[in-house]
């Protein structure tokens, strides 16, 4: 897939995710009676607009990167004074301000939006295990890139993957947890083509300025070959679907931990660029694969964004229950030091994905 189509997959893969939390941020601000201003699908000029009976505008605006609401006395706890929309009193107004609210109701406000993010995803895998179905026992791959580093160390369409870093190999998510593990490691594989057996080892790293860069994709998607589907019963499908997006959620905390303390190097942070190749290569293996990638990535954000930083969610929610805790809001500046602290992690994190992208790009090789 050409630049223009990874561009135009990731730009909707975002729109949707993105516009799924906002949602959940809306609908929980509503329930606590926050007054919410604006509704955006897309970022920047406005290309259309529509005012709601309750005072929300709904807008349409001209860069399609995702969406955002605007609460009422988000921005600074005097913009209470700022803007009164007809049929409003000052009153009314301070009352509905987020800064208004009880430190509970603000937690489940920044709550909202990670929470819907989760049960996005539980509903995309429930149905996906309930009508698709989920794959059974298939340890057979498809290499669709030449340029892959799979292709290059020898797998081809068709290989059944035996073994990898010496565990059995049943399915595919088997075979896809080790090259997880394997980021910036030796991967071992066994695997068979027609009646041979053999073995290869695949380097998950590039060696740069003496520095192991890891690898993050080696290039494979399970094959359609024998693959067969079990569509799970209601019940069993609801219990997938809970069980996965528990799992995932733990899992993508446990990634950033362990960059945090050291154990992961930073050069396995990913950017857009890293999304974009993620979510074409999902596009073309069809469907099932996409709907699939995108129950991870919404996981991916609900999870992350209850993260204790500062500026996501997590921080927000952390910060309320001080407040709670303490009976009183905290020092204005301090609030304001902490969040420009997360900011920076937060910005700093995005530029290192960034870099880790452009790095791993031939273009700057």
């Amino acid at each position: 897939m050409g630049v223009v189509g990874s561009s135009l997959i990731l730009l909707i893969v975002i729109g949707i995710l993105v516009i799924t939390h906002e949602f959940g941020h809306l609908i929980a601000a509503r329930l606590n009676g926050v007054f919410v201003e604006a509704f955006s699908i897309g970022m920047g000029p406005i290309l259309f607009e529509k005012t709601d009976s309750k005072g929300l505008k709904w807008r349409i605006s001209l860069f399609p990167l995702g969406g955002y609401i605007k609460m009422f006395g988000d921005a600074d706890i005097s913009s209470v004074k700022e803007f009164i929309p007809s049929g409003y009193t000052e009153e009314d107004m301070d009352r509905m301000s987020i800064h208004r609210k009880k430190p509970w109701q603000k937690i489940m406000v920044a709550f909202g939006g990670p929470l819907f993010n989760l049960i996005f995803a539980v509903f995309v895998l429930f149905f996906f295990s309930t009508i698709n179905g989920i794959p059974q026992s298939n340890n057979i791959i498809s290499v669709p890139e030449e340029s892959s580093v799979a292709y290059t160390s020898g797998l081809r369409d068709g290989d059944a993957i035996l073994m990898a870093n010496d565990k059995k190999i049943s399915t595919f998510v088997d075979f896809m947890n080790q090259i997880t593990e394997s980021h910036g490691k030796i991967l071992k594989i066994k695997f068979k083509r027609g009646d041979e057996v053999r073995d290869i080892e695949v380097k998950m790293y590039e060696e740069k300025d003496g520095e192991k860069v890891p690898i993050k994709l080696l290039g494979v998607t399970q094959s359609n070959q024998n693959l067969s589907y079990k569509t799970l019963p209601l019940l069993e499908g609801a219990a997938f679907a809970l069980s996965t997006t528990v799992t995932y959620s733990i899992n993508n905390i446990k990634s950033i931990c362990k960059i945090a303390t050291g154990e992961a190097s930073v050069k396995s942070v990913g950017g857009l660029i890293s999304i974009a190749k993620i979510s074409a290569s999902s596009a073309e293996a069809g469907i099932a694969n996409f709907i699939w990638m995108l129950a991870m990535l919404s996981i991916m954000l609900g999870s992350v964004n209850l993260l204790p930083i500062p500026v996501l969610d997590g921080g927000t929610i952390v910060i309320s229950a001080v407040e709670w805790m303490i009976g009183r809001q905290l020092n204005k500046k301090i609030v304001e030091t902490v969040f420009m602290i997360g900011l920076v992690v937060v910005v700093a994190l995005m530029l290192v994905g960034i870099w880790n992208d452009l790095s791993g790009c031939k273009l700057f090789r």
